[in-house]
Order: C-alpha cells, then sequence, then structure tokens
C-alpha cells in the first residue's frame, strides 16, 4: 500500500461536503437574486420610459399641425434635463439618507462624502457591484421625467420654451423629489410604508405604492397651476365665455400614445415592487398588473357612455382620458386591492376626471389635452 504524505488533510465528510455546497448554494442564490432584482428593475424602468413616447403622441395628436414640433421639442428636453438634474442632486434630495435613522424628515441630505448627488459616494471601494443602488436611480428617473412631461400638455400652443424649460427645472429638481422624500424615503415624515419611527410621520404618514399623489397629483397640480398662470390659447372661449371647439389634428397619434401609457403602466405599477425575487413579490407583481388592467378598462368604458348621454356621441377622446384616469386612480393601491376594488376605482376614477373635465372649462381654464 501507498501512505499518504503527512501533509494531507483529512478526507472529508459526507456532512462537511454538505456544508460546503449548501454554503456555496446560498452565496450563490444571494448574488443571483441581487442581479435578477436589478435586472426585473431595469426592464420596468425602460417600460416607464417609453411612456415619455406615449407622451409625445398624446400631445401631439391633440394639438394643432403648427403646434406639433415645439411640444415634441419640450418632450425630448424633458427627459434630457430630467437626467442631468436628478444625477446632480434630484436622487440625493429624494433618497440622500435614505436608511439613516436620524436623517431628515423634510428632504435628503448627502450622506457618505456626497452619497448620491452627482454619484460621488458610489465610487471606489463604495461601488455598487450588483448594480442594484444604480438601477433605482435610473427606475426613479423615469418616474421623475414622467411627472415633468404631465405639465407640458396642460400648457401646451402658447408656453414659451425658455419658460417651459425654468419649470422643468424647478420641477424636477426642487418640488418632485423633495415629495419622494415625504413619502417613499425610508425617514419621510408622510412615509407610513417605510419610516420605522411613527412617531417622526404625520397621523402614521400614508402608502402610495406606485405615485397616484408623488407622481401624478403633484404633476397634476402643478399643471393646473401653470394652464391657470398662463392663461386659455387665444379664441379658446368667445366673449359670452362659451367654449369653442380646437381639436386636435390626429386622432390617430392620440390613441396609440394612450396605448403606449397603457403598456408603460405595467412598468409603473407591478415594477413599483422594486424587486422579483423575495418571496410575495410575484403575487404583488401580478394583482398590481390585474388591478391596472381592469382600472383602465372601466374608466375608458365609463367615460365615454357616460359623456354619450350629454353629447350625442362617442368621442375617441374621452375614451384616451377616461384610461388615462383610470390608470392614475388605481396607482397608488394596485398592490392591495383586489379586483373588485379596482373595478370600482376605475369607475369612480372616470366621474372625477369627467366633472374636473367640465369644472375646468366652466372656470375658462384651459387644458388642450384635456386631461
Amino acid at each position: 500500500s501507498i501512505a499518504c504524505p503527512d501533509s494531507m488533510s483529512e478526507p472529508p465528510t459526507l456532512d462537511s461536503l454538505a456544508a460546503e455546497v449548501a454554503a456555496l448554494k446560498a452565496t450563490s442564490l444571494g448574488t443571483n437574486a441581487q442581479a435578477l432584482d436589478a435586472f426585473y428593475l431595469l426592464v420596468c424602468g425602460v417600460f416607464v420610459f417609453f411612456m415619455q413616447c406615449g407622451f409625445a403622441l398624446l400631445e401631439a395628436g391633440s394639438v394643432r399641425t403648427k403646434n406639433t414640433k415645439n411640444i415634441l421639442l419640450k418632450n425630448l428636453l424633458d427627459a434630457c434635463i430630467g437626467a442631468i438634474i436628478w444625477w446632480a442632486w434630484g436622487f440625493g434630495v429624494a433618497y440622500g439618507d435614505s436608511g439613516n435613522s436620524d436623517g431628515n424628515t423634510f428632504i435628503g441630505t448627502a450622506p457618505n462624502n456626497g452619497g448620491p448627488f452627482l454619484a460621488v459616494g458610489w465610487a471606489g471601494e463604495d461601488s455598487q457591484n450588483n448594480g442594484t443602488t444604480m438601477t433605482l436611480w435610473f427606475f426613479q428617473y423615469v418616474f421623475a421625467a414622467t411627472a415633468a412631461t404631465i405639465v407640458s400638455g396642460a400648457v401646451a400652443e402658447r408656453c414659451a420654451l425658455e419658460a417651459y424649460l425654468i419649470y422643468t427645472t424647478v420641477l424636477t429638481g426642487f418640488i418632485y423629489p423633495v415629495v419622494v422624500h415625504w413619502v417613499w424615503c425610508n425617514n419621510g415624515f408622510l412615509s407610513g410604508a417605510f419610516t420605522e419611527d411613527k412617531d417622526k410621520t404625520i397621523l402614521g404618514g400614508c402608502i402610495d405604492f406606485a405615485g397616484s399623489g408623488v407622481v401624478h397629483l403633484t404633476g397634476g397640480v402643478a399643471a393646473l397651476c401653470g394652464a391657470i398662470a398662463i392663461g386659455p390659447r387665444l379664441g379658446r372661449f368667445d366673449a359670452d365665455g362659451k367654449v369653442v371647439p380646437m381639436p386636435g389634428h390626429s386622432a390617430p397619434f392620440q390613441v396609440l400614445g394612450t396605448f403606449i401609457l397603457w403598456m408603460g403602466w405595467y412598468g409603473f405599477n407591478p415594477g413599483s415592487t422594486l424587486g422579483i425575487t423575495p418571496a410575495g413579490y410575484g403575487t404583488i407583481m401580478a394583482r398590481a398588473a390585474m388591478c391596472t388592467t381592469l382600472s383602465a378598462a372601466v374608466g375608458g368604458i365609463t367615460v365615454v357612455f357616460f359623456d354619450r348621454i350629454f353629447s350625442k356621441t362617442y368621442d375617441v377622446g374621452m375614451v384616451c382620458n377616461g384610461i388615462l384616469a383610470g390608470l392614475v386612480s388605481i396607482t397608488a393601491g394596485c398592490a392591495c386591492m383586489l379586483p373588485w376594488a379596482a373595478f370600482l376605482t376605475g369607475f369612480i376614477g372616470a366621474f372625477v376626471y369627467y366633472g374636473a373635465s367640465k369644472l375646468l372649462l366652466k372656470l375658462q381654464i384651459d387644458d388642450p389635452l384635456d386631461a
């Protein structure tokens, strides 16, 4: 027989091999899970970014031909300016001290040698090797771009480009990220879902899963203020205050834009899980997708048939805006509602939209998209 060298270790046992395999498996699964979550978030973010195409088509189809290039230019610059601002300070204002139990409850600050401001805290040894942090930056950027683009339609056909760019900078850099910090950062004073110390919140905070309030209400209020301040288009109302129709030049653009926005909402709402691998996240994702679909569908049907009672016609624009009303209505609660509640949410949202649309016209507030 041949003797084994003294330096040779003891032969492995079945128990030791099983332990090593389990350790390797746990490490591999953890790494793969983080990468999968990052990829899932990236794909959902691309869906949301594609909503910019939907906004562009919807707005281009809703204005007159002579204003098409102007509205498209504003949409393009929204995305460009928003990206620079979100990198420079927007994301930092929103999430700068996330994870810090003593963080500011009103606005994000700059921990870790700058943290997310200009991404200086993500370099060198602090780099995020699994990509989750930078993917989250991208996902939140496309949300910010969505909030900014909402206003472009409300002030279409009469807002100077320079004034609009100033507005985009203010909204993306100083208003929207502060609201994000309030509701979605884990020390915001309105963050019922993320702030553990409820004494720091007002009445326990609120839960806005994907942004009915954070994104769409913020953009909508800014749009309303802009439409009031800038006034209606020339000729929109006659001397007696009656509405003068100014139809958009392309119904196909309006419909295609609406379908693209609807599709983008499947990144917006299901993607707000911010991951897919943790237990139960798949169920939440599926519930969000189903509730989003039901609310949008009933919103479109309700608005067009309710409008038919008064207008005696079937208006394709009413279907488009009814769908969007259903989508906005369900965004906050899509992860926790039952299907019947989603149906009811879209139904109620349709009437809220229709009433608000007629009220704006009564007050002579002009929104070319009527959205």
